[in-house]
C-alpha cells in the first residue's frame, strides 16, 4: 500500500513537473479598430485611427462652382471643414436624398479636416488582423480603387476603405 502511494505521488510530481516545463505561448494576435457605416445598401468601414468624430447631419453651407464630391463646409465648433459626399466619389445611389438622417465622420489628413458623409453609422468593432481579408474578386469595380481589405460581420461582407486615399482623389 505504502509502495502504491508512492508511486501515484511520484505519478503527480512528475505530471507537475513536466507542465511547469512546458512552455505555453499565449499569443495575442494584433487587432484593428473599424468604424462600420451603410452606403446605400453597402457596408463600409474606416479604420478607426482614421476617423476622429461622429457627428450628426449638420447644416452644410454650399460653395458655389464646388463639385458634386466636395460640395460645401461645415462650421465645427468654430472650425471649418471640408464635406466629402462619399456617394459621389463612390457612384452609389443614395436610397433617400433628404440628408437630415446621415452622419458625418470626421477624417484628418495631413494638417485638413473633412467630414465624410454617410447614411447610416452601423457599428465599432474589434477584429483579429487575421480576420481581414484580401479584396474579393466580386466586389464592385467602383470600390477596388479606395478598399484596402474585406471582413465578414454578421452575415454581410464589409469593405475597408482607405479614407485618405478617398479624400486626396475627391480634391485633385
Amino acid at each position: 500500500m505504502i509502495e502504491q502511494s508512492l508511486k501515484s505521488d511520484n505519478i503527480l510530481s512528475q505530471i507537475i513537473n513536466q507542465s511547469l516545463s512546458e512552455k505555453i505561448i499565449d499569443i495575442d494576435e494584433e487587432r484593428i479598430s473599424l468604424l462600420i457605416f451603410k452606403l446605400g445598401e453597402s457596408l463600409f468601414a474606416f479604420y478607426g485611427s482614421q476617423a476622429r468624430e461622429i457627428l450628426p447631419f449638420t447644416e452644410i453651407t454650399w460653395i458655389p462652382g464646388a463639385t458634386a464630391q466636395l460640395p460645401g463646409v461645415v462650421n465645427i465648433r468654430g472650425d471649418v471643414a471640408a464635406v466629402l459626399e462619399l456617394t459621389q466619389v463612390l457612384n452609389i445611389h443614395r436610397i433617400d436624398s433628404n440628408l437630415s438622417g446621415t452622419f458625418l465622420i470626421m477624417v484628418r489628413v495631413g494638417d485638413g479636416r473633412t467630414g465624410i458623409l454617410v447614411d447610416s453609422i452601423v457599428d465599432v468593432v474589434e477584429i483579429p488582423v487575421s480576420e481581414a481579408v484580401q479584396i474579393l474578386p466580386t466586389l464592385d469595380e467602383r470600390f477596388k480603387q479606395f478598399a484596402v481589405s474585406q471582413f465578414a460581420y454578421k452575415t454581410a461582407m464589409v469593405t475597408i476603405l482607405d479614407a485618405a486615399q478617398i479624400i486626396e482623389q475627391a480634391i485633385s
